[in-house]
């Protein structure tokens, strides 16, 4: 039953990343009317955003919405 349940969270995980992953091909495509392939480009900026923002001494709360308003401009 275990293995199961495992099987069933991963699954569930790995879906719910695919289908963000989606919505984010859409939500730009609709937006600019460009399919843009920049996408793991953009999720690598903010991610160097906010962990260099924690290396520097901000708290992670603080860090992740200043990390967003990096990714709105």
């Amino acid at each position: 039953m275990q293995f199961f349940l495992e099987v069933l969270i991963g699954g569930l995980l790995s879906g719910v990343m695919y289908s963000l992953v989606a919505i984010g091909f859409v939500l730009i495509y609709k937006a600019s009317g460009v399919f843009n392939f920049a996408q793991g480009a953009m999720v690598f900026f903010a991610a160097l955003t906010c962990v260099s923002l924690v290396e520097h001494g901000f708290h992670f709360w603080l860090a992740l919405p200043i990390t967003l308003g990096a990714m709105v401009v």
